[in-house]
């Protein structure tokens, strides 16, 4: 194989969401008044599955231990039995785990959302928190946490500060990476641009050429290595292509003449891995143009996800004199 051919550079991305509080109704001055869960056990019954469950009483106990710190009152909170119709006179929590959660105050999406109770909230019992389903448990029980903290007053603002900031990086539960799964983009069509400050129009287009006749090769399933529904096209944008070729003089990916990929991705379960593909820039460097089109169409390849081992013999070695235009005869 031609060791100047492929080298990564993995830019990993983490999901970012938000927490947020509903609106709330407030009636009359504080007085005397004391919030609802003050010195009371509030009744919370859970609407998700056992894990959901385990992760809720977490959040729950975190909130038991703190909320004198946090909130200036003390208060316990009882999780009620699957099924259970609480018949309490006290305040009640319903936390219902849902696929969205949408809209919530005046945030368009959120990973959770809970009113946020004070002395003079008018409150219609129970009071209701959605949370997103879908995350690892460490974000599934900072978010319960974070509602919580709503419901007992605390607002963005508020410490403390590593449960109730606004902005946070969740990660969800383990999802494939991008090197287990078919395609590794949320889209199986892709578009292709060519780079190059410093190329002359006509040096450009030139290199169009190139990517244009590798691009109609994996189009056309790449020797069978590529999946039918897959299809790539060349525009003539770079900042909104999926895939950018620059020819390039030097380049720290690579220490000799050959090509290279810089692969960006997110990794939403934060495993280290990339689960999705969102751009990739192959980089020429130092590279007769003529053999360019071997180039493209290999890292296209690897940017589709093709195994090295079903990586096709014309593109798995190659002499230089292929390599400029013999590999597709």
């Amino acid at each position: 194989m031609d060791r100047r051919t492929a080298v990564a550079l993995v830019a990993v991305a983490l999901v970012t969401v938000s927490g947020c509080s509903a609106a709330s109704e407030a009636v009359g001055e504080l007085g005397d008044q004391r919030h609802p869960f003050a010195d009371e056990t509030v009744a919370v019954a859970v609407d998700g599955t056992d894990r959901e469950r385990a992760l809720t009483r977490d959040a729950l106990t975190y909130w038991e231990s703190h909320a004198a710190e946090y909130a200036g009152f003390e208060t316990e909170f009882r999780l009620v039995d699957p099924g259970e119709t609480p018949t309490t006179a006290g305040p009640i929590v319903e936390v219902r785990f849902v696929e969205t959660v949408g809209d919530c105050g005046d945030t368009d999406y959120s990973a959770g959302c809970a009113p946020r109770i004070n002395a003079t909230t008018r409150v219609d019992w129970p009071a209701t928190v959605r949370v997103q389903r879908g995350f690892d448990d460490d974000s599934t029980r900072l978010v319960a946490m974070h509602e919580v903290g709503h419901l007992l007053g605390r607002s963005h603002d508020d410490a403390p500060r590593d449960v109730m900031r606004h902005e946070r990086a969740l990660a969800t539960l383990p999802r494939p990476n991008a090197s287990e799964r078919p395609v590794p983009w949320n889209d199986s069509t892709l578009t292709v641009a060519v780079r190059g400050e410093g190329l002359s129009d006509a040096e450009r287009a030139a290199y169009r050429e190139e990517v244009a006749y590798a691009v109609a090769y994996v189009g056309e399933g790449a020797d069978g290595t590529v999946p039918a529904n897959v299809s790539v096209d060349v525009v003539d944008d770079p900042e909104t292509a999926d895939v950018v070729v620059e020819p390039v003089a030097s380049a720290e990916c690579r220490p000799d003449a050959g090509s290279c990929a810089r692969v960006e991705g997110t990794d939403p379960d934060a495993d280290g891995a990339i689960e999705t593909y969102t751009r990739v820039e192959i980089l020429l460097v130092d590279l007769d143009r003529e053999a360019a089109s071997w180039h493209v169409a290999r890292q296209l390849l690897v940017a589709f996800g093709v195994d090295e081992a079903a990586i096709p013999a014309r593109l798995a070695d190659a002499t230089y004199d292929e390599r400029r235009g013999a590999w597709h005869g």
